[in-house]
């Protein structure tokens, strides 16, 4: 496990970039943090849902600009990928635990897959 500030400081990049497109509603932000094929998922009445992150952006641009607070709780870095998991809360929607799984191209790194509950 590779855990250098510098590593972390990158992942952690794309965890903020996530929380402004939060924000701002901001699509543009968002799909900056995201890889272009990335997912989100979660289970509700016991059915796991997986769709394309383009669902999240558009709940965020139909939400509005928001307040968006995180707390890490936990980051595993292992060469050139991550799973980074938070507590966030977005004042117009809820608090989540959110999950990420990120993989480092070309020296700059992206969210893969966001899986999340609600607390």
């Amino acid at each position: 496990m590779n855990k250098n500030n510098e590593t972390v400081q990158s992942v952690l990049n794309a965890i903020e970039l996530y929380a402004e497109a939060g924000r701002k509603a901001n699509r543009e932000l968002g799909e900056k943090a995201f890889t272009k094929e990335a997912t989100m998922s979660w289970v509700e009445n016991g059915t796991i849902t997986t769709v394309p992150i383009s669902a999240l952006f558009d709940v965020l641009e139909q939400t509005g600009e928001e307040e968006v607070s995180y707390c890490v709780e936990d980051i595993t870095v292992a060469g050139n990928v991550a799973f980074v998991r938070i507590s966030s809360s977005f004042s117009k929607l809820t608090t989540f635990n959110d999950m990420f799984t990120l993989a480092e191209e070309n020296g700059e790194w992206k969210i893969v897959s966001k899986i999340y509950s609600v607390k």
